[in-house]
This record gives structure tokens, C-alpha cells and sequence, in this order.
């Protein structure tokens, strides 16, 4: 049976799933973990990586539908998460800031690019929001 592919970015999809609240998300970041430390992402890169799926995972759940799909494809230098929601989108034109630090909420996009080596952002589809975060091998 062939391996399904990340059709727009023509990469193996290694795992996909529906995150629909915290056990989802402890599952997500489990599977994260297992499958980095199989492509051979060290230990302090994968416990990066989990914390800002984690981030944007939550973030999709609060702020878009109420849910999101993870996939993780990799290439021969990277490995890859994608998070996918169906909320209204997000505001596209500029980096996120670090929030004044009595302001509660709003780091999870900065958190991410700052434990990620790429974080790529899109809402200009009309159907909800796609992060997608990369971790060089």
C-alpha cells in the first residue's frame, strides 16, 4: 500500500490526526516525540518542537473551530508539523510580537517561532488557518 502524500508539498505524511482537546493534545505531542526521535531529532530540538505544537495546537482549538488536524511529513532534512484549522484565519501580514508581560495570552505563534527553525503561516485560503512548523534534522 502506498504512503499517503502531503499533496501540496508532495512529501510522505508519517501521521495525521483530529486534535479535539488535552488528551488529544498529549497524544499529539507523544506522537511528535516518537516519530522525531526515529528520523533522529535530539532530545532538547523534539522537547522544543512539543511545546510549540502544543502552543499552536491549543491556539487552533481556542481561536479557530474548536478543533484542528495535525500532520507530520518530513523531509531528507527536516521534519514537519502542520496544524490545520477551520476558524475564521488570522492577520497574515506581520510577525507576532512578544505580549507586554502582564498580558495574559497570546505567545503561543511567538513561542513557536522562537523553538522552531521555520514557522510558516496561512489564513489566505478563506477556510481557517494553517501553521506549519519545521525542525532541521
Amino acid at each position: 500500500m502506498d504512503q499517503p502524500v502531503d499533496r501540496q508539498h508532495h512529501l510522505p505524511v508519517i501521521a495525521t490526526m483530529a486534535v479535539l482537546g488535552a488528551d488529544d493534545l498529549a497524544r499529539a505531542r507523544g506522537l511528535l516525540g516518537v516519530t522525531a526521535a526515529h528520523v533522529g531529532l535530539p532530545g532538547d530540538r523534539i522537547d522544543r518542537f512539543a511545546v510549540a505544537l502544543s502552543e499552536i495546537a491549543t491556539n487552533a482549538i481556542l481561536h479557530g473551530s474548536g478543533s484542528a488536524t495535525v500532520t507530520i511529513t518530513s523531509s531528507d532534512t527536516a521534519l514537519i508539523v502542520e496544524v490545520r484549522d477551520r476558524g475564521t484565519g488570522l492577520r497574515t501580514d506581520s510577525r507576532p510580537a512578544l505580549p507586554h508581560p502582564t498580558q495574559i495570552g497570546g505567545r503561543g505563534l511567538w513561542l513557536a517561532e522562537h523553538l522552531c527553525d521555520n514557522v510558516d503561516f496561512d489564513s489566505s485560503s478563506g477556510g481557517g488557518t494553517t501553521i506549519r512548523m519545521s525542525m532541521r534534522l
